[in-house]
């Protein structure tokens, strides 16, 4: 029972300094642009940029946290694959709570980017501490 908290709260901590690097690089692209200034990028465009942001996130977690928060090689993949798609959520949910109703807040394409930053994330930090 003991390792079982101890992994949950391992998987959390990670999905935990995911999302607070996301929320970090989201107020940094949105930090003094005006709303009306804003021009809408392709989506893709804007992935490419939320994939490269998560790449670099990665880089410099490894510099303030080197070794890897769960122990297993089996605990690492689950995290691989959930904490993308938990970040991407959590990213979708508050957009949708910033500005409910808004047209120009998509939550599908919300969803994509915190998804693909915590990828980005993830796979560096698992090959990096592998």
């Amino acid at each position: 029972m003991e390792l079982l908290l101890e992994l949950l709260l391992e998987l959390f901590g990670e999905v935990a300094w995911q999302v607070l690097a996301e929320l970090l690089a989201e107020w940094g692209l949105h930090l003094n642009r005006e709303r009306r200034a804003r021009r809408a990028l392709h989506p893709l465009l804007s992935l490419l940029g939320y994939a490269v942001l998560g790449l670099a996130a990665g880089a410099l977690s490894l510099l303030l946290l080197p070794q890897a928060l769960l122990p297993s090689p089996g605990w690492r993949v689950a995290n691989l694959l959930l904490s993308p798609l938990l970040s991407g959520a959590v990213l979708t949910l508050i957009a949708h709570w910033r500005r409910p109703g808004d047209p120009e807040v998509l939550l599908r394409t919300r969803f994509m980017q915190g998804l693909l930053f915590a990828l980005a994330m993830a796979a560096v930090r698992f090959a990096a501490t592998a």
